[in-house]
């Protein structure tokens, strides 16, 4: 549901379908529990439930409300079976595995041309040598799943 609009049944707790009489228990039950003379301070839940009663107790009123509430189902519906409503992007590039995957190799050519004592005449031999090495370890050896 769109959250310009308050979702009356939601705050009452009953189904669409749900006939006056169980409105009005629902509405009794919940303002005995939220009123604010009962001591919690909930009197903005008080009012949406008079606003919620309010509105779903008068025939006319409700008939108004449940248009606009089945419109906005089914305009919620069709924005999720579109996928409108998703939160990532459909393709994004993985920057963090390549940044944690660039250290890493970075950290390993350091490490084996200290170790080696490798100068500049073999470094880049070994730097393609530890860059794949990196990469079937990032793979294969579980830091993917680690940075995903």
């Amino acid at each position: 549901m769109s959250t310009d609009e308050k979702d009356y049944y939601l705050i009452l707790q009953v189904q669409p379908s749900a006939d006056p009489d169980v409105i009005q228990a629902a509405y009794r039950r919940l303002a005995r529990k939220y009123h604010p003379d009962v001591g919690q301070r909930n009197s903005t839940r008080m009012q949406e439930l008079n606003e919620a009663y309010e509105t779903l107790s008068d025939p006319a009123r409700r008939a108004a409300y449940d248009r606009r509430y089945r419109s906005r189902q089914r305009s919620d519906a069709g924005a999720s079976a579109r996928g409108a409503t998703s939160t990532r992007p459909a393709f994004s590039f993985p920057w963090r595995s390549l940044i944690v995957s660039l250290v890493v190799m970075s950290l390993l050519v350091v490490f084996v041309l200290d170790v080696f004592r490798v100068g500049l005449r073999g470094a880049p031999e070994i730097t393609l040598v530890l860059i794949v090495l990196g990469l079937l370890l990032y793979y294969f050896g579980g830091l993917k799943d680690l940075w995903e």
